[in-house]
């Protein structure tokens, strides 16, 4: 190897090394934790439709910042007051979700993909019955959040719910709007 050559692998390693000696950058230093909030319409859709009418969804979800393009976090949700004549439906979820962000180039706010899969439960209820089970489910989602403040984000999306039931499935949308806070 030339002596350049040499010259310059060390110089590459040493820059390596100082780079992996560094913190992590600002986004993930300063706000590693994010608590989102949501509510929203859920709106059934197919066959869900034809047994229940719009309920209110809320959700919390916790993420953790992996870097400025990606979260991975743990919602909790449920949707209340599904109704159709006498019978009641409600579906309570757990599930893990990673969420593919874009920032904006002024750091004001950010557009994201969000992928979800795991636990729901359907509770249904009517003067005769009250049939309770546990299902696989996804969720997938875009949505958009805008700096309020250092610490606060609001913002909207809009998720497509898919419950894998052993009866019929269930779909359902929600459009939501949400209120993001960070250390």
């Amino acid at each position: 190897m030339s002596r350049g050559g040499a010259g310059s692998a060390v110089r590459v390693g040493l820059l390596l090394l100082v780079a992996l000696a560094l913190p992590p950058g600002p986004a993930l230093a300063e706000n590693p934790l994010e608590l989102d909030l949501r509510v929203g319409p859920a709106v059934p859709l197919a066959d869900f439709a034809d047994r229940a009418d719009a309920g209110v969804f809320l959700s919390g979800t916790l993420f953790i910042h992996a870097g400025r393009t990606a979260s991975f976090g743990l919602e909790a949700g449920g949707n209340l007051a599904h109704s159709r004549g006498s019978q009641d439906t409600s579906i309570f979820q757990l599930t893990p979700v990673i969420r593919l962000e874009a920032p904006l180039a002024n750091k004001r706010g950010k557009g994201y993909l969000l992928l979800g899969a795991g636990y729901y439960q359907v509770d249904s209820e009517s003067p005769a019955t009250h049939i309770q089970h546990g299902d696989l489910g996804f969720n997938i989602g875009l949505g958009f959040l805008a700096r309020v403040s250092r610490s606060v984000m609001a913002g909207f999306d809009l998720r497509y719910h898919h419950i894998v039931d052993s009866g019929s499935d269930l779909d359902y949308l929600v459009p939501g709007i949400l209120l993001a806070f960070s250390p």
